[in-house]
Parts: C-alpha cells; sequence; structure tokens
C-alpha cells in the first residue's frame, strides 16, 4: 500500500498546482496557498478511497458506479446543495462522515473570510456569508486534520484489504 501511494503523490500534486493556478489566478480567489493544500489533501483523499473501492469491487465496472454512488451522497451532504440546518435530522450522519463536508468548509473560510465587505443586500461581509451557510466556525486546520484522518484511514483500510483479501490468505 505504500507504494501505492507515494507513487500517486506526483501525479496528485501536479493536478493540485495546475488546477489552482488556472482557478485561483484568473478568478482573483483569495488565499492561493490554502486552496491548494486544501485542494491537494482532497484530491489524496478521493485517491485513497478510490483504491479501497477498487480493491473491494469484483468488477471495474461496479466499483465506478459504488465509487460515484458515494461521492454522490457526499456531495448531497457537505452543505453545498443543502446548508447544514436544512439536512434532515436522520441525513445529517451523512454531513459529518462526508470527507467532501470539510474540503467545502476550508474552501469557503479561505473565500470568504478575509471579506470586509459586500456591496450587495443580502450579506454585508464574508462572515455573514459563512454565517449563512452555517459555516461561523469553522478552523481551517482543523478541518484539514479531519482530512488528513480520513486519508490515513483510507489507506490503512486499503492495506489491510489488500492483505487479507488479495494475498491468497482467507
Amino acid at each position: 500500500f505504500f507504494p501505492n501511494f507515494f507513487v500517486s503523490i506526483p501525479g496528485v500534486l501536479l493536478i493540485a498546482i495546475v488546477s489552482s493556478v488556472i482557478i485561483v489566478f484568473p478568478t482573483k480567489l483569495n488565499g492561493f496557498g490554502l486552496y491548494f493544500l486544501d485542494l491537494f489533501i482532497s484530491l489524496m483523499v478521493a485517491e485513497a478511497c478510490m483504491s479501497l473501492v477498487a480493491s473491494l469491487a469484483p468488477h471495474y465496472i461496479i466499483g465506478i458506479a459504488l465509487a460515484a454512488g458515494f461521492f454522490g451522497f457526499n456531495m448531497l451532504c457537505e452543505g453545498f446543495f443543502r446548508v447544514k440546518h436544512d439536512i434532515p435530522d436522520w441525513l445529517i450522519w451523512g454531513y459529518y462522515q462526508a470527507f467532501h463536508t470539510y474540503t467545502f468548509r476550508v474552501f469557503m473560510w479561505n473565500e470568504f473570510k478575509p471579506i470586509k465587505r459586500f456591496d450587495g443586500p443580502q450579506f454585508r461581509d464574508g462572515d455573514s456569508v459563512l454565517r449563512f451557510y452555517d459555516m461561523g466556525d469553522v478552523v481551517w486546520w482543523k478541518d484539514i486534520l479531519v482530512l488528513l484522518g480520513w486519508l490515513v484511514f483510507f489507506q490503512i483500510s486499503f492495506a489491510l484489504v489488500l492483505y487479507f483479501y488479495h494475498t491468497g490468505r482467507r
């Protein structure tokens, strides 16, 4: 599992750098460094998640379908399509388990926290945007640590699946 993890780092790093440059500078988003870090770690978590799914799925197309469903559910619960306080109580667990939630929170904090004033009628400043999305309590480095925790979880799970199910020892 270590070789797979280390081999994926340069490719994911290149994707994160190119994507960050293409997105942050032309659109004049705030905070290139934190944007890049969040994107890189999120892509590493997604890569680890896909490695785990691929090791569990019996066929390629089934793995893609399962992963698409998992990622789709996570995107629905991350707080973008439905703000946290609008997610039903019986589904709020999806908000907390979705690693997309923590990625989105860091992106939102990075973009809106530095803004001191808007000219529009709905929001006065960046903090009011964060409060609207139930993100007034974001501590970006804690969310990055949660993402790193997901990365470790997926990598260890992947290693265990490889060890117990793909080595002839059942």
